[in-house]
């Protein structure tokens, strides 16, 4: 089946985690910047942040329980109704210890979610095309968290983004009770076995693990650094949104490029230009007008690495039946990146102020592109017969 058919055939799915993305995108970007307002110093941004993640290594685990019971379309149902139910509650009070309690939760069924998503995905794509389906899933997100992040600068009062934000998440599971779509198979309770997971994949992994580190300290800590340097929510908003624009224009042609010249070589290819850009900023210390458009390959040198690192799990898994812990090994390595990010950034930014973002970024890249330079790539089928080559395995 062509991508457009598979894309076609989802189109519940995909306007649901549009909805979903959306208020996710306004609760993440929004909070560093609240609570810089409540006078919270970097690391405990940092450690609130954390929670999200702590909850998200929770839901990679154990999601996959209630899904093998219930099937992923009620699964979608109630983890994005415990989702919508968790952000509204942060109006209830300014507590750092219950807001760090609900960012436990609101990361579980993110996650969970997250899970539900990417297992239909994996499904329905084959190797040949998987990259591709991977990308618009990934352009979906983006465009969807991007248009949150712009929401900022509407500047909302704090109850106002709260309760706008779980509207959107509640809204995203009507899509899929509305419209009628096929869910894939209930698939069987598995343990993740990350060494096990390493063996096969041990790029993919990595990758994944940086990309959690990469990201979602971006997602949890980009606001402070900006706000670090005296800027204020606008440029908040608007330096997150052009860096979710370069996100967005990279994922329109690195699943093609990946597809046919491997993960490998895309791996690379986007680490450097973040790495470039972060060089620029130490280097350089750039005015404002000037960073918006460095944000914008921030955006192409990161946010495709979670997508390539999946891809290329699948691509060197042998047995199918592996699909499904291979998956969960893979989110749950980002995950664990994604919960150690903050931590450390709110450590390094704490002392360093806002360099210290810019040298954990360098440092991380830079040992992206030195571990993926030893590993072999691995080119599809029908590229790899036009060049005479024979099969690799990672």
């Amino acid at each position: 089946m062509s991508p457009k058919r598979i894309i076609k055939s989802m189109t519940a799915l995909f306007a649901g985690m549009s909805f979903m993305f959306i208020g996710n995108g306004l609760i993440v970007s929004s909070v560093g910047v609240i609570l810089k307002e409540l006078d919270a110093s970097s690391f405990v941004v940092g450690i609130i942040n954390s929670c999200f993640f702590l909850g998200a290594m929770y839901g990679t685990i154990f999601a996959q329980k209630i899904i093998a019971k219930i099937g992923h379309i009620r699964s979608f149902g109630i983890f994005a109704a415990l989702f919508g139910s968790s952000a509204i509650l942060h109006t209830l009070s300014e507590n750092l210890i219950f807001w760090g309690i609900l960012r436990f939760l609101i990361g579980v069924c993110y996650y969970s979610l997250l899970i539900i998503i990417e297992s239909w995905l994996n499904e329905k794509a084959k190797n040949a095309v998987r990259s591709r389906i991977l990308s618009f899933y990934e352009i979906v997100f983006y465009s969807s968290f991007g248009l949150g992040i712009l929401i900022i600068s509407l500047n909302l009062g704090t109850h106002t983004i709260f309760i706008v934000s779980a509207v959107l998440i509640l809204l995203s599971s009507i899509p899929l009770n509305l419209i009628k779509i096929k869910e894939p198979l209930l698939p069987k309770e598995s343990k993740i076995s990350i060494p096990k997971v390493f063996d096969i994949a041990p790029l993919a992994i990595v990758t994944s693990f940086i990309a959690g580190m990469l990201m979602n300290g971006f997602f949890s800590m980009a606001s402070l650094f900006v706000l670090l340097q005296g800027f204020d929510a606008k440029a908040v908003s608007h330096f997150m949104f052009c860096a979710m624009a370069g996100g967005f224009f990279a994922q329109m042609f690195i699943g093609g490029i990946s597809d046919k010249l491997g993960r490998k070589f895309a791996i690379i290819a986007c680490a450097s230009v973040g790495f470039i850009t972060f060089l620029v900023f130490a280097l350089l210390k750039p005015q404002l007008h000037f960073q918006y458009p460095l944000a914008f390959f921030i955006g192409i040198g990161i946010f495709c690495l979670y997508s390539l690192a999946l891809a290329r799990a699948n691509d060197v898994l042998n047995d199918k039946n592996k699909a499904v812990e291979l998956g969960r090994g893979v989110l749950f390595c980002y995950s664990l990146g994604s919960l150690f990010s903050p931590l450390i950034l709110g450590v390094l930014m704490e002392f360093f102020d806002f360099y210290g973002f810019i040298w954990f970024y360098l440092l991380n890249l830079g040992f992206l592109i030195l571990f993926t330079l030893n590993k072999p790539n691995i080119l599809n089928k029908k590229f790899k017969k036009n060049l005479g080559m024979v099969t690799i395995n990672d």
